[in-house]
Formats: C-alpha cells, sequence, structure tokens
C-alpha cells in the first residue's frame, strides 16, 4: 500500500512498532500496543470497564473502611466511633464521631484528608452501585 502523496515512500503500516492513525488507529498504537478505536476503545479483547452484574468478589465493610482510616489518623483511637445506617435504595450513611483535637486532623488542611476519605469510599463502592455518605457527627 503507497502513501498518498508519495508513492516511493511505503504506507506506515509495515513499519515496525504498529502504526495506525495519529491516536493507535487500528494497527496499534505507538510501540505496537493499543489499538483500537480513536481514544483507547479496546474492542472485544478487554477493556478498562468491569461488565456489572453478578458476583464480582466479597462486599466492602464501609464501615470498617472508614473505621480504620479514622484510627489510623487519630490521636486517641479508642475515641473514634462509627455509626453506619441504611437509608435504602441502596445508599449508606456513615457518621464519624471522635474526640474534638483529632476532629482537625480528619478534616485536614483545606478538607483535603476527609475529600480524601470520601473519594476512596466512593470508589469502593462503584462495584456494588451504591452510594456511600461520609459525614462527621456533631459533637455541639
Amino acid at each position: 500500500m503507497q502513501r498518498p502523496g508519495n508513492p516511493d515512500r511505503p504506507f506506515r503500516s509495515d513499519r515496525p512498532f504498529g502504526g495506525g492513525g495519529r491516536y493507535g488507529g487500528g494497527g496499534g498504537g505507538r510501540y505496537g500496543v493499543g489499538g483500537g478505536g480513536r481514544f483507547g476503545d479496546r474492542g472485544d479483547r478487554g477493556g478498562f470497564r468491569r461488565a456489572y452484574g453478578g458476583p464480582q468478589g466479597p462486599a466492602v465493610d464501609y464501615k470498617a473502611l472508614v473505621e480504620f482510616v479514622a484510627r489510623a489518623i487519630a490521636e486517641k483511637p479508642d475515641e473514634v466511633e462509627i455509626n453506619a445506617f441504611e437509608r435504602g435504595h441502596g445508599t449508606v450513611a456513615i457518621k464519624i464521631k471522635m474526640a474534638d483535637e483529632d476532629m482537625g486532623r480528619l478534616i485536614g488542611k483545606a478538607g483535603r484528608n476527609i475529600e480524601a476519605l470520601r473519594t476512596l469510599v466512593r470508589v469502593a463502592s462503584l462495584r456494588e452501585r451504591k452510594r456511600v455518605f461520609v459525614d462527621m457527627a456533631n459533637t455541639r
């Protein structure tokens, strides 16, 4: 196959390391890996997303996950108390109680620690298609 415009130069598909289009095309992307559609659509060779439905391993204990992280952060881990409530429709609410001086450590600078904990729980809950809310209980 010849490249359009220059008949003496062969088309890219017969060069090593794949070829194809700008984003990987059909013949593999850079260095011969990838391929498929324009932006990484892997077709029938597997993929990045898991198929939902059916058993995919043990269920995640969100309460234990939050308790583990909260106790690791706290200076007084024996005062950490976690309560989980089923709200219905696949929604779980988790409340965290801890010593007042440890609440600031859990929140973190500009709320980064609590947001990271919420993100961790959200990612863990995607497999079961549940919504899990993590909140701190008011002690006042």
